[in-house]
C-alpha cells in the first residue's frame, strides 16, 4: 500500500463552493478473464465470470501532466468494521507504463453505517477529507453515514431516483441480464452520467483522501473505481481483477446468503440471488463495451459523455499516478 497523501486542510467546502466548482467544470467540457473467487456450489460454470472485452481504451491524452510526486509505498489503512473496504489503487497498482497508482488517495467501501468508533478514529487519523455516498436518498436516510471528524459527507445519488424499484428475478439468466444492464446504464442514462461526472470532479478537487461508497460497494462504487483506474492508465484486465475482489472481500456474506437461501427456497433461488449479490466480469464488461460503442472509448466517455473538461481529467490523472 502507498503513503497516505500529506495534505493541508484549508477552508472547509460549502455546498455553494462545491456547486460552483461543478458548474464550472462541467460547463468547460463537451455537452482474461478473471475467475470469480466466490462461486458457491451449483452456480454457473467459472467460465461465465470471464468476459471478452474490447482492447483497453487510452486515457485522455490531450493534456500531458506530470504525475504526482507523492510516494506510493506505505502501510495500508485497515478498516475491519466496514464491508468491502479497500484502496482503489490496490497495493499501488503497477501500470503498463511502469508507473504506479497512488495509494491512500481514494478508498472504496460498502455503507459506512457499521463503522466502529475505533475505525472512525483511524479514518480521521488518515486525514479523510470527503465521503461521497452514491446511494439513493431513501437508502441513505435509513442508514446514514456516521460523522468522520474533519470530513465532509456528500450524497451523489448515481441512480438519480429517490427510491430504487423492487424487482423479483426468477432465473439466474434474468438476474445476470439485469446486472449487465445496470452497468450499461452508467453509460447510456444522462442523469446517471451527470452524477458520475459530479463524483469524479469532487475527487479531483478534494483536499485529502476520499471515501467513495454505496450500499455493498460493488456496482456503483465499482464503476467509479474502474473509471479512476482507467484514467490512471490501468488496462482492462487489471481493472477487472480489482473489480472482482469484491467477491473475495464479501465471500463470507456471499456464501452464508447462498446457503441460507438454498435451505429456505431452493437451489435456483440461491443461484439467482447470488447473481445479484456477487460481481462478475461480464457485468462491468458490458458497461465498458457500451462505452466503446457509444463514445469510442474512455476519452469520449469522459468528455462527450460526462462533460468533463480536459483540465479535470488531467488533474485526476496527476493525482492518481505516482512519479
Amino acid at each position: 500500500m502507498g503513503v497516505v497523501n500529506p495534505l493541508v486542510r484549508p477552508v472547509r467546502r460549502t455546498s455553494a463552493v462545491v456547486a460552483a466548482l461543478l458548474t464550472g467544470a462541467l460547463a468547460s467540457g463537451c455537452t482474461s478473464g478473471v475467475a470469480n473467487p466466490a462461486v458457491p456450489p451449483g452456480t454457473e460454470p467459472a467460465s461465465s465470470s470471464t468476459a471478452v472485452v474490447s482492447p483497453t481504451a487510452s486515457a485522455s491524452s490531450a493534456a500531458t501532466v506530470r504525475p504526482s510526486t507523492r510516494p506510493a509505498t506505505a502501510p495500508g489503512l485497515r478498516i475491519g468494521s466496514v464491508s468491502n473496504f479497500r484502496d482503489v489503487a490496490g497495493a499501488g497498482l503497477e501500470l503498463p507504463d511502469g508507473h504506479r497508482m497512488v495509494t491512500g488517495l481514494v478508498y472504496r467501501s460498502a455503507k459506512l453505517a457499521t463503522a466502529s468508533s475505533g475505525d472512525i478514529g483511524r479514518l480521521k487519523k488518515a486525514g479523510v477529507d470527503l465521503v461521497i455516498d452514491l446511494r439513493t436518498n431513501d437508502v441513505a436516510s435509513r442508514s446514514p453515514d456516521p460523522a468522520i471528524p474533519g470530513a465532509d459527507h456528500l450524497l451523489v445519488n448515481i441512480y438519480a431516483v429517490t427510491r430504487s424499484p423492487t424487482t423479483t428475478y426468477r432465473s439466474v439468466a434474468a438476474a445476470r441480464a439485469h446486472m449487465r444492464q445496470l452497468n450499461i446504464d452508467f453509460v447510456d442514462k444522462r442523469a446517471q452520467r451527470d452524477r458520475i461526472a459530479e463524483a469524479l470532479t469532487l475527487i479531483a478537487s478534494a483536499d485529502g483522501p476520499v471515501i467513495v461508497h454505496c450500499t455493498e460497494g460493488k456496482d456503483r462504487t465499482g464503476w467509479i473505481s474502474a473509471m479512476l483506474q482507467l484514467v490512471a492508465g490501468a488496462d482492462r484486465q487489471q481493472v477487472l481483477a480489482e473489480y472482482l475482489k469484491s467477491n473475495e472481500y464479501r465471500a463470507e456474506l456471499l456464501n452464508s446468503r447462498y446457503a441460507a437461501t438454498k435451505r429456505a427456497r431452493g437451489t435456483v433461488a440461491a443461484q439467482t440471488e447470488h447473481a445479484l449479490l456477487a460481481v462478475d466480469a461480464s457485468y462491468l464488461g458490458a458497461g465498458l463495451d457500451e462505452m466503446d460503442q457509444r463514445y469510442g472509448g474512455l476519452d469520449g466517455y469522459l468528455t462527450d459523455g460526462l462533460g468533463l473538461s480536459q483540465a479535470i481529467v488531467a488533474k485526476l490523472r496527476a493525482l492518481l499516478v505516482a512519479a
